[in-house]
């Protein structure tokens, strides 16, 4: 599959050929203007070019957009429009090849001039390059020279989150970190004109600051300066009053519902608001009115703070069943996006002393209520109070629990009641208690269950099973949104017990049900972007634990890549692809990584992240021989050991990054005690895979005494990694090389990498010359497939020659499936091998011939021969 041409290629294409020109097709601020310049860049030799812009004043005038170029033009010259044209033609004549226009605000332009324009490009005596948002602006003689085939359309899209991070680099003159990219990006929308006004001010008010040589985001209000403002005053420039007015009940409320805005009778000014960019409306079915770009929503909000216009606050109550409600969620929201949770909590609770989360504003706006009551616990539980965010969700529960004995039949109150249950199963897995969840999913009496006849413990507990996999009807959910999200909660406490094997088969139930809802296209109205990274969220740490950390690293590059608009999962996708490159002994991209996360870190008060990306650092910088500067890290890292910290994959990474770092500038003896407490301390809290996972690290730091302890685990094992860890600790008993080095190959396969690399490794003295010179082999051909997402075009064409070319049709899933075949396993040891039922490999491999036009294991293994022959001779 080709890459898409970047539109600067394929517009330096047209101007260098004799190709009459092109339509430049982005919206404000995508780098139009920017894709031209970069295509004009390596011309040899340069063309000749002059820029027009249209405008209010030029419309008005006959050829008023050519007014500067027929003021070279004779008098004399200037009779008819056949005298005109050869005259503008032979003025741009030129020696160094044909003269490129470009022409912005197409649609402020007066037809005379337009006419002209496209007929010198149609005589091919000038390319013309036209930049638009839409087709619908271009003049009718210009847009028909585009529909006759003679102007090429040129899509230039908006900067995805990694480009924008890369254009603040340029624009800062130096590296940022990811939040501080991403928050920027979502912010702008990645508009280039907003964001270099924006750093200009951030940099200047210090809320974009120096640290440890990155540039990152502080806490705090944006607190933008004049040149800001000035560019909201010419936003609203041209407006009605009344238009003016609704910008800011958006800002001041958030958004509101169209049939709203139509009660009221302010739907007539959604038109023009939504023709200038303002604001956008949502296809769902009730339809959404909000402000487009976030950051006009903070100036707004500002101005109507300042301005406090008159009825506001009566407008605002017409429009939300709960105005104070909406007002307070509304700048929650704002500070969210900042990343400033310590005064989103307070705005919250200062809510709270005042009427909120009373069972009456249940009763009134239980939706609303139940948003502010997710951001609250989640911005405390990102701060380390999990104490306080519990009693949040206490407190929430009786107040709910009353409004629903009032309102029996409210279906919003059920559906919000069902929201706080799935939240308090949520919160019992961030303490660290699993065996919770299946009880408190049990315990809503109050809500409409159906039951089979029994009311035993078997009944219940496949009731529940039931419910949570989409087979049965223990739980009547009220939307699909909840039952998604409850069993993504499932499936997390299952991953944190003894049943990973269980937990992923209910990941890959929620992957298939969305991609449903995905292909009929009604994803977006079952599912908001923020219920998608929640859910996704929950299925990378089920991932995690259940220690499939191939599965990990594609789960997390999505989030990185910013497909749901999320600065904070963003982050954190970007965190657990820093943390499994750590583990996979890849220090030096690992650093990369969470170098930047660890100095944006430094000036946040969240604590969750901090302490696994503290001790990853550490880590890194011990194994790059920069003991000191490890050292000091690791001295102001608290450890999972030091403090009583819930068990979950990232307090198991953080003491496992503490305790290579401490193998080596100490002992790798330290490092394994440190490990075996570890694994008592994730037996005590009932995580079987955790305590599994710190006994098999204490193995390869040279700890024989873990290898009967794993051993005796086997019976409580479920899945492929239980399973390579109890094959590594026999191998280790029996001193079994060729057993090491398959167990340590089928963790490979698993993307647990650790277990094969350098540094302290216990394990690979085991092997002879020829089983480690095998697992080197293996353990590059995996850093090649990671590393198979290049950024720039020159990577990825070398990556493209160097892989066959079949494998670019599969999934990754498919190829490594596929490799095995030709590698000569049965579909038994695949399936064994992979964690899935033979029925599945045999899918999957269905899937490889229908795509490549194979018939068999013999035409597959054909295919890649010649593939490769081909390549080797390229």
């Amino acid at each position: 599959m080709s890459a898409i041409p970047h539109p600067s290629r394929t517009l330096r294409e047209i101007v260098g050929s004799s190709s009459t020109g092109a339509v430049l097709v982005g919206a404000p601020g995508s780098g139009r203007r920017a894709a031209f310049d970069e295509a004009l860049e390596n011309l040899r030799p340069a063309p000749p070019v002059i820029h027009l812009i249209g405008s209010a004043y030029a419309a008005r005038i006959k050829h008023g957009v050519l007014s500067f170029m027929l003021a070279q033009v004779k008098e004399n010259q200037l009779g008819t429009r056949h005298e005109l044209v050869h005259a503008l033609a032979e003025l741009l004549g030129s020696e160094e090849g044909r003269t490129v226009v470009t022409l912005g605000s197409p649609d402020l332009i007066d037809d005379d001039s337009a006419a002209v324009l496209a007929q010198l490009a149609a005589m091919n005596k000038i390319c013309l390059v036209v930049a638009c948002e839409r087709l619908g602006q271009l003049p009718a003689d210009i847009l028909a020279l585009h529909r006759s085939g003679r102007l090429a359309l040129v899509a230039v899209p908006n900067m995805d989150v990694r480009q924008t991070r890369l254009y603040l680099e340029k624009e800062l003159g130096g590296p940022i970190s990811m939040f501080a990219a991403a928050a920027l990006w979502r912010l702008t929308l990645s508009n280039r004109d907003l964001l270099h006004q924006l750093v200009r001010e951030l940099v200047a008010n210090e809320k974009l600051a120096r640290q440890g040589g990155y540039w990152v985001f502080v806490q705090g209000a944006l607190n933008v300066g004049p040149a800001m403002r000035a560019h909201a005053s010419r936003a609203l420039d041209g407006l009605e009053v009344r238009q003016c007015e609704l910008l800011g009940l958006l800002a001041y409320g958030g958004p509101v519902d169209l049939d709203c805005l139509y009660r009221v009778g302010m739907a007539d000014t959604i038109g023009v608001l939504r023709t200038r960019g303002l604001i956008t409306v949502s296809e769902k079915p009730k339809g959404e009115v909000r402000i487009k770009i976030p950051l006009m929503a903070h100036l707004l909000r500002d101005r109507v703070q300042e301005d406090q216009p008159e009825n506001i606050d009566l407008t605002l109550s017409k429009l939300h069943v709960d105005a104070q409600a909406a007002k307070v969620m509304t700048e929650v929201n704002a500070m969210l996006e900042l990343g400033n949770f310590e005064a989103s909590v307070a705005v919250i609770e200062e809510y709270a002393e005042h009427g909120g989360y009373t069972a009456d504003s249940w009763a009134k706006d239980s939706l609303c209520q139940m948003s502010i009551l997710k951001a609250e616990v989640d911005a405390l539980i990102i701060l380390g109070r999990n104490g306080r965010a519990g009693s949040t969700i206490a407190r929430a529960i009786e107040t709910i629990s009353a409004a629903v004995v009032e309102q029996p039949d409210d279906t919003r109150l059920i559906e919000a009641r069902q929201m706080v249950s799935i939240m308090r199963a949520r919160m019992a897995l961030v303490d660290g208690r699993p065996a919770l969840v299946e009880g408190l999913f049990y315990g809503d009496a109050p809500l409409r269950t159906i039951h089979s006849s029994a009311d035993d413990d078997d009944e219940r507990s496949s009731s529940l099973e039931g419910s949570t996999l989409g087979r049965g009807h223990a739980t009547l959910w009220a939307t699909e949104a909840l039952q998604l999200g409850a069993m993504a909660v499932q499936a997390e406490a299952w991953a944190m017990s003894t049943t990973p094997e269980k937990a992923m088969g209910i990941v890959k139930h929620i992957r298939s049900d969305i991609e449903g809802l995905r292909n009929t296209g009604v994803l977006d109205q079952v599912l908001t972007s923020a219920d998608c990274a929640d859910i996704e969220i929950s299925m990378l740490r089920v991932e995690l634990l259940a220690g499939e950390w191939w599965e990990s690293a594609d789960t997390a590059r999505k989030l990185a890549d910013g497909t749901y608009e999320n600065p904070r999962a963003i982050t954190f996708g970007e965190t657990v692809l820093g943390i499994l490159d750590g583990l996979s002994g890849g220090s030096d991209t690992a650093l990369g990584t969470l170098w930047p996360s660890f100095q944006q870190l430094s000036v946040t008060p969240e604590t969750v992240q901090r302490t696994v990306v503290e001790a990853a650092v550490a880590f890194c910088l011990a194994d790059q021989e920069r003991g000191s500067e490890a050292l000091e890290v690791l001295s102001r890292t608290q450890t999972v050991l030091e403090r009583t910290t819930p068990m979950n994959f990232f307090t198991w990474a953080s003491e496992v990054f503490a305790s290579m770092t401490v193998a080596i500038l100490d002992t790798p003896e330290t490092a394994a005690l440190r490990l075996n407490v570890m694994a008592e301390r994730a037996r005590r809290g009932g995580s079987r895979i955790l305590e599994m996972n710190s006994l098999a690290m204490a193995l390869r730091m040279g700890d024989a005494d873990a290898a009967p302890r794993l051993i005796a685990l086997d019976s409580e094992r479920q899945g492929p990694v239980a399973d390579c860890y109890v094959k590594l600790a026999r191998s280790v008993l029996t001193v079994d090389a060729a057993m090491l080095a398959e167990a340590l190959e089928q963790l490979i396969d698993l993307g647990q990498v650790i277990f094969a690399v350098e540094p302290g490794n216990a394990l690979l003295a085991m092997l002879g010359h020829r089983e480690r010179r095998r697992l080197g082999a293996v353990v590059a051909r995996f850093r090649r497939i990671e590393d198979a997402a290049p950024i720039g075009e020159a990577e990825l064409a070398q990556a493209e020659r160097e892989e066959p070319m079949w494998m670019r049709e599969l999934t990754k899933r498919e190829a490594q499936i596929a490799r095995r075949v030709i590698a000569g396993m049965s579909n038994a040891a695949i399936a064994r091998l992979s964690g899935v039922s033979v029925r599945t490999v045999e899918g999957h491999l269905y899937q490889v011939y229908s795509k490549l036009h194979v018939r068999n294991r013999q035409e597959l293994a054909d295919l890649d021969g010649a593939d490769r022959i081909a390549v080797s001779a390229q």
